[in-house]
């Protein structure tokens, strides 16, 4: 796993920012796994999912001296990766089996996807899912996603087993798909790549 600090990463900004490849792939190595494999989880595509991450950090790349380093990276690139997963799935409509998929398990209309994102809201009403876990699980939910500890990290920190935090961490993510309800394809993207 590619664990950067919030440090690290500000300063992987600046550097990209001016032009810095080896910035760049210590970002597209921290971010492009999980992407792919929510791309692909959903896509149901090597091929699509692959294409996601390449136009991904390809726009990235591109719009670098867009980068805010004191801002959200983990934003710019959710908000990069969604509207092209989007445009994606608004292609794979044309398929009557996946338009099917689609709506069994998301609220998406037959004639095209309509969905409102804003990052800070959605990541608001995760936090407020957050706060509503029990005081353990949801300390260590927190010390997974906010401090970046490792699973077993967690384990020794808390005096429990590895198994245990697995355990807690995904009955939270269960917690929070459930209460964002089933019209949570942008959660998703978020947890995925950021969890």
């Amino acid at each position: 796993m590619n664990d950067l600090t919030e440090e690290t990463e500000k300063m992987l900004l600046v550097l990209l920012r001016n032009g810095d490849t080896g910035a760049f792939d210590q970002l597209f190595r921290k971010y492009s796994p999980k992407l792919f494999r929510f791309a692909l989880s959903l896509l149901k595509s090597d091929d699509d999912a692959r294409e996601i991450v390449q136009e991904t950090f390809f726009r990235i790349w591109n719009r670098r001296q867009e980068i805010a380093p004191d801002k959200s990276f983990k934003s710019f690139v959710f908000t990069i990766s969604y509207n092209l997963m989007i445009d994606q799935l608004r292609l794979r409509l044309k398929d009557q089996e996946y338009r099917r998929f689609l709506s069994e398990n998301f609220e998406i209309g037959q004639e095209r996807l309509s969905v409102t994102i804003d990052y800070d809201t959605l990541c608001s009403q995760i936090e407020q899912a957050v706060e509503e876990l029990p005081d353990r699980r949801k300390a260590i939910f927190t010390l997974s996603r906010n401090a970046g500890m490792s699973h077993r990290e967690i384990a020794e920190k808390m005096g429990v087993s590895v198994k245990t935090v697995e355990n807690q961490i995904n009955l939270s993510l269960k917690h929070i798909r459930m209460r964002l309800g089933k019209d949570f394809l942008p959660a998703l993207l978020l947890l995925s790549l950021f969890s």
